[in-house]
C-alpha cells in the first residue's frame, strides 16, 4: 500500500513536472476539450472558459476539419493508437502555430480501453519559421543552382537536376564515383587537388571559379562554392557544392578580355598615329562582335576624317601660300596705288587751279571775244562804205577815161588840123609860114596833148586796174571780215561756252579732287588691310603647315602600312579611305 502511494505521488510529481514545461491538453474520446494548463493556453491566447467543453476542432484549420483524414485520426486515438508529430494549429485570432505534439491514448486499469485522450506540446513556431525559411532558401537555392553533395573522401552521394544537365550526366553515372572525373587529368594527382579535399575535410569553406570536364571531355566552367556541412558536434561529414553553370560567361569574358587587348593594341597604335589596324571580327558574335565593329568602324571614320583633314589642310596650305603671295602683291600694289593716288591728288589740285585760271582766262577772253566781235562789226561796215567808195572812185576812173578819150580825140583833131593848115601853110608860101609855125606848134601841142592824153589814159588805166584790184580786194577784205565776224560771233559763243564748261570742269574737277582724296583715303585703309591680311595668310600659312605635319604624323595608306612590320589585325587600306 505504502508502495503504491509513493509511486501515485512520484507520477504525480512527475505530470506536474511535465506540464510546467509543456503545454497539455486533455480531450475525451469524441475530440471534446475536458482541461488545459496555463502553458497551453497562453500558446494559443485563449482563455480556459474559451476552450473548454469545445471540440478540438477549433484549433485545425478549416481546410482539415471536414476531411477524411481528420476523421481518421480521431478514429485511431479513439481505438488506443498515438501519434507524434509536427501539426499546424490555430491560435486565437487565426494565428497559426507549429506544435511538436503527442497524442497519447489513456487507458483504464486493464490498459486496453482508452478513456481520455492527453496532447503534450511544445511551440516550435519560431523553429519551423526559421527551419521553413532555410528549407526555402535552399529549395531556392537547389532550383536556380546546380547542387551535389560529396562524403568526405570526395564520393559522390547526390546531385540535382541542374548539376546534371550542367556536365551531361545522369545520376546514376556519378553517384558513388570521385569528384575528380569532374577534373582536368593533370589536376587530379596534383598537390594542390590533395590540399583542396584536406582543407574540405577540415571544415574550411572554398569559393571561386573552376574548370571542370562534362560528359565526354566537354569543359565546363562554373562559379561555385564547396561548403563542409557540420553535425551536431561541429564535425564535418560531408560536403554540399552550389555551382553555377558560367561557361557561357567565361567564354564571353574571356572572348571580350582578347577583345579588349586586340583593341588595346589597336588603340595603341592608333595613339601612335597608326590608323591601318583594325580588331579582327573573326569569332566574334553578338555584342563584343557590334562592338569591335563598331571601333572598326569608328577608325575609319576618324581615318577619312583624317584623310580629308589632310587634303583640305593641304588645299588651305596652298591656297593660304597663295593668299599671302597674293596678299604681299596687293600690299604692294595698294601702296604704289596709294603713292599714285597722292600724286594723282596733287594733280587734281593743280589741275583743278589750272582750270581755275583757264575759267578765269576764258571769261576774259569772252569778255574779249565780245569786244574784238564789236570791233570787227565795226570793221566790216567801215569795209563796206569802202567798197561803196572805192566803187565811185572806179566809176569815176571810168568817167576820167572817157574824158581823157574826148581829150584824145581833140588832140586828134587837133594834130588833124593842124595838119590840115600846114599843108595849107605850104600851099600858100610865104604867107603861110606864119601860119604853117603856128600850124607846127598847134600840131606839137597836139602831139603833146595827145601824148599826154595817153600818157593820163595809162594812168587812169593803171589807176582804173589799181581802183578795180582794190574794189576787189576791199571786197575780199569785206568777205573776210564778214568771215571775221562770223568767226568773231562764233569765237565769241565758243568762249562762252568754253567758259561755262571751264566752270563746270571746275565744279568737276574739284568733286574728282574729293573723291581722289577719299580714294586715297580708302587705298590707305585698304593698305592697312593689305599689310594685315598678309599677317594674317602668314598665320594662316602656320596653322595649316602646323595642321599638316600632324595630319602627315597619321600612318592611313596601304603601302605606308606595308612599309611596317606585320601586326595582327592589320586592314589594309587604300590611300583615299
Amino acid at each position: 500500500m505504502q508502495f503504491l502511494q509513493r509511486k501515485s505521488t512520484n507520477l504525480a510529481a512527475e505530470a506536474a513536472s511535465i506540464r510546467r514545461w509543456q503545454a497539455v491538453i486533455e480531450f475525451d474520446l469524441d475530440g471534446n476539450i475536458l482541461e488545459a494548463n496555463p502553458l497551453f493556453l497562453q500558446t494559443t491566447g485563449y482563455e480556459r472558459s474559451e476552450v473548454v467543453g469545445k471540440h478540438h476542432a477549433m484549433f485545425v484549420l478549416p481546410e482539415e476539419r471536414q476531411s477524411e483524414a481528420y476523421r481518421t485520426f480521431w478514429r485511431d486515438l479513439k481505438s488506443g493508437k498515438a501519434f507524434q508529430a509536427e501539426f499546424a494549429r490555430l491560435g486565437k485570432g487565426g494565428n497559426t502555430i507549429w506544435l511538436q505534439a503527442t497524442y497519447t491514448p489513456i487507458c483504464g486499469t486493464d490498459g486496453k480501453h482508452p478513456f481520455k485522450i492527453i496532447k503534450y506540446a511544445t511551440d516550435i513556431t519560431a523553429i519551423k519559421e526559421t527551419v521553413s525559411n532555410a528549407e526555402g532558401q535552399l529549395a531556392a537555392i537547389r532550383k536556380a543552382q546546380a547542387v551535389i553533395e560529396f562524403d568526405l573522401d570526395g564520393n559522390i552521394l547526390d546531385a540535382n537536376d541542374n548539376f546534371l544537365q550542367a556536365v551531361g550526366y545522369a545520376i546514376g553515372e556519378i553517384r558513388g564515383r570521385k569528384h575528380a572525373m569532374f577534373v582536368e587529368p593533370s589536376e587530379r594527382g596534383g598537390e594542390a587537388y590533395k590540399r583542396f579535399w584536406q582543407k574540405l575535410g577540415r571544415g574550411e569553406y572554398d569559393e571561386g571559379q573552376y574548370l571542370r570536364i562534362g560528359k565526354g571531355g566537354r569543359q565546363v566552367w562554373i562559379q561555385a562554392s564547396y561548403n563542409p556541412i557540420l553535425d551536431a558536434l561541429g564535425k564535418p561529414y560531408k560536403v554540399v557544392k552550389y555551382a553555377t553553370d558560367i561557361t557561357a560567361t567565361k567564354l564571353a569574358a574571356d572572348a571580350l578580355q582578347a577583345a579588349v587587348a586586340e583593341t588595346g593594341a589597336v588603340i595603341a597604335a592608333t595613339q601612335a598615329k597608326d590608323l591601318t589596324r583594325r580588331v579582327p571580327l573573326a569569332g566574334k558574335v553578338g555584342e563584343i562582335g557590334e562592338l569591335c565593329g563598331g571601333i572598326n568602324a569608328l577608325l575609319d571614320s576618324f581615318t577619312g576624317v583624317i584623310q580629308s583633314v589632310g587634303e583640305l589642310s593641304a588645299r588651305i596650305n596652298s591656297g593660304s601660300r597663295r593668299i599671302g603671295s597674293a596678299s604681299k602683291d596687293l600690299a604692294q600694289r595698294t601702296e604704289e596705288q596709294a603713292a599714285s593716288l597722292e600724286e594723282t591728288a596733287a594733280t587734281t589740285e593743280e589741275l583743278s587751279a589750272s582750270v581755275k585760271q583757264s575759267f578765269e582766262r576764258a571769261s576774259d577772253a569772252a569778255s574779249l571775244g565780245a569786244a574784238a566781235n564789236d570791233v570787227a562789226n565795226r570793221g566790216g561796215s567801215i569795209v563796206n562804205e569802202a567798197v561803196v567808195a572805192m566803187e565811185r572812185i572806179e566809176q569815176a576812173s571810168r568817167d576820167i577815161s572817157d574824158i581823157v578819150r574826148v581829150i584824145d580825140d581833140i588832140a586828134f583833131q587837133t594834130n588833124l588840123l593842124a595838119l590840115n593848115a600846114a599843108v595849107e601853110a605850104a600851099r600858100a608860101g610865104d604867107a603861110g609860114k606864119g601860119f604853117a609855125v603856128v600850124a607846127s606848134e598847134v600840131r606839137t601841142l597836139a602831139q603833146r596833148s595827145s601824148e599826154s592824153a595817153n600818157d593820163i589814159k595809162g594812168l587812169i588805166h593803171n589807176s582804173t586796174t589799181q581802183v578795180t584790184n582794190g574794189v576787189r580786194l576791199v571786197q575780199q577784205a569785206g568777205s573776210a571780215l564778214a568771215e571775221i565776224v562770223t568767226s568773231s560771233t562764233s569765237v565769241s559763243s565758243a568762249l562762252d561756252e568754253i567758259s561755262c564748261a571751264s566752270r563746270e570742269q571746275a565744279s568737276g574737277i574739284e568733286e574728282v579732287a574729293k573723291v581722289v582724296a577719299h580714294m586715297d583715303e580708302m587705298t590707305q585703309r585698304n593698305s592697312s588691310m593689305a599689310d594685315q591680311s598678309a599677317g594674317i595668310a602668314a598665320e594662316l600659312q602656320r596653322v595649316t603647315d602646323t595642321l599638316q605635319s600632324l595630319v602627315e604624323g597619321f600612318l592611313v595608306s596601304a603601302q605606308a602600312a606595308n612599309d611596317h612590320a606585320p601586326m595582327a589585325g592589320r586592314v589594309p587600306r587604300a590611300a583615299n579611305g
